[in-house]
């Protein structure tokens, strides 16, 4: 019998590119704990050196994303909490780094470190049930997870701010509205939604992705001068991809722009 104790800290499914990893704490609202901690630094960090993932989804369940740091596992001392934040840093920049797609799949709550694990992804996708609380100030405690990095670029710093300071819930439809989520579903479609946008975005030419997110998440540190630089130098590289070598020797045969760029279904 599986006890709770025993229980792993994260499922992990791969099929068509696509690396799924859920977080699988549900009696805790997957908080998450050291076993959680490394196994995200472990697998997230096999993903982005493994050429065969083309997306990864992180995923809690039907009740929570993630409802942040585990209560019980605070109050270890200085040591303790610098070695956790240490670790989620590392987890904070392979996600960011990775020259692939990381989306978020959030239904329930997303709160304090959950909140930041969902803006640390490329994608947010939500059900309308998915909640995003800031809960630091409640328990005198600081945002992490660079919450405070990813939220003002997402929404502003005034907006940030006052959704910080207060700890305020945030809904889904606000969210969408804000910018922090790509799409929201009903739950009762939630799954096949988001499957298929998934499937559509993993579709799509991974060379050219790969250069494109660095240049999105450089683009408030870096002038225009230097963004057309690091432009020039991507695109340099991506002509030389076999994606658009294949879309211009289907030009070259005499396809139209249409068949040959295998236009997909908006996602």
């Amino acid at each position: 019998m599986t006890t709770p104790t025993d229980e792993e800290p994260l499922l992990v499914h791969f099929a068509d590119g696509v690396l799924r990893i859920q977080l699988n704490r549900p009696k805790a609202r997957n908080a998450i704990n050291w076993a959680m901690r490394r196994e995200l630094h472990r697998i997230l960090g096999d993903a982005s050196n493994d050429n065969s993932v083309r997306v990864v989804v992180l995923a809690g369940d039907e009740r929570a994303f993630c409802s942040g740091g585990d209560v019980k596992q605070m109050g270890g001392g200085d040591s303790d909490t610098s070695d956790k934040l240490i670790m989620m840093k590392a987890i904070s920049e392979t996600v960011t780094g990775m020259l692939k797609p990381v989306v978020a799949e959030v239904r329930g709550h997303a709160a304090g470190a959950g909140f930041g694990l969902a803006l640390m992804c490329d994608l947010v996708l939500a059900d309308e049930t998915a909640v995003f609380t800031s809960t630091f100030i409640r328990i005198g405690l600081v945002p992490d997870l660079g919450l405070a990095y990813w939220l003002p670029r997402q929404v502003g710093l005034h907006r940030a701010k006052e959704i910080i300071l207060t700890g305020r819930p945030i809904g889904a439809h606000e969210a969408l509205a804000l910018g922090l989520v790509a799409r929201v579903w009903a739950t009762d479609t939630f799954r096949s939604r988001a499957d298929e946008f998934i499937a559509e975005l993993s579709a799509q030419p991974g060379v050219g992705m790969g250069l494109t997110k660095p240049l999105l998440n450089q683009t408030f540190e870096t002038s225009l001068s230097a963004t057309l630089d690091s432009e020039r130098l991507a695109q340099i590289t991506a002509a030389h991809s076999h994606e658009h070598q294949s879309y211009l020797a289907g030009l070259r045969l005499g396809r139209s722009v249409a068949q040959t760029a295998d236009l997909r279904p908006k996602i």
